[in-house]
């Protein structure tokens, strides 16, 4: 039989536990060749968005074979609290899930369980099937997968609203997480500094919520939004200075974007 992946293929895992640096990027667009690109670009990680990308389950597959192909950790981003939707991400493959909008403890139970089987001392709800694409389409022993899986399968909350600020004690006592994400983006627009993700409002929230997640030692993922080079590097100083180890850099759409206009300038610039 076809062993399980060597857990160290999970490239997360010291940068969870805290010691190294991870760097990934958000993926929002319908393309496996983009997961390859990253692949080989020095990524850590890609987050497959299904809940603001423009695709369906089975691109989402597809691009989770093109992070397989590359050695790349892939977590998909899930539209909502769905437990049966994590379920069918996980068993499609991908290597955690990112939630959005989490508020409360019971929420992070709730999520956390369906994204575990009901075995052992990490006891969960997931369903079982011993023929999903996760454990190679049968060809694994399957207690071994399900060990392995309930070991390694990542479970990341985003807090991005006040009522996730006001609780992230209570979530972050659940025990349940292995990363929260400041999501400041949704935080900005929802105190009614839309886009402003450095207005200081925003900021001194996301720092209480890092500065709990520190007492707990639950890793922090901050996404990076500023576009110039002294701006980008002021605004990782500051979170690694509150102990951020991992970063999402942006969006494939945002960095091409990005991208283009830059070098579009660069032309313009040298024929003026």
């Amino acid at each position: 039989m076809t062993t399980v992946r060597d857990p160290d293929f999970n490239a997360l895992n010291d940068a969870l536990r805290g010691h190294e640096l991870a760097v990934g990027t958000t993926v929002q667009m319908a393309s496996p060749d983009c997961v390859e690109v990253l692949a080989r670009s020095d990524a850590d990680f890609a987050i497959i968005d299904c809940e603001h990308g423009s695709f369906g389950f089975d691109s989402m597959v597809n691009m989770l074979r093109a992070a397989d192909a590359g050695g790349l950790p892939a977590l998909v981003r899930v539209p909502d609290h769905n437990q049966s939707f994590i379920m069918r991400v996980l068993d499609a493959g991908a290597l955690g899930v990112v939630i959005p909008n989490l508020a409360n403890c019971d929420q992070a139970r709730a999520v956390a369980s369906a994204a575990r089987y009901p075995t052992g001392a990490n006891r969960g709800s997931r369903g079982a099937c011993p023929n999903t694409r996760a454990s190679w389409h049968g060809t694994v022993d399957w207690k071994q997968f399900v060990e392995w899986s309930n070991a390694n399968v990542r479970v990341w909350g985003i807090v991005e609203t006040l009522t996730g600020v006001r609780n992230i004690e209570d979530i972050l006592l659940s025990g349940c997480l292995d990363a929260i994400i400041v999501g400041a983006f949704d935080l900005a627009q929802e105190i009614g500094v839309a886009g402003d993700v450095l207005n200081p409002k925003v900021t001194e929230l996301l720092d209480h919520v890092v500065d709990r997640a520190q007492v707990h030692q639950v890793p922090v993922m901050a996404t990076l939004f500023a576009s110039s080079p002294e701006d980008f590097s002021r605004e990782v100083e500051r979170w690694f200075k509150r102990g951020v180890r991992m970063f999402n850099i942006g969006s494939d759409k945002s960095l091409i974007s990005h991208a283009i206009r830059t070098h579009a300038g660069m032309v313009r610039r040298s024929v003026a």
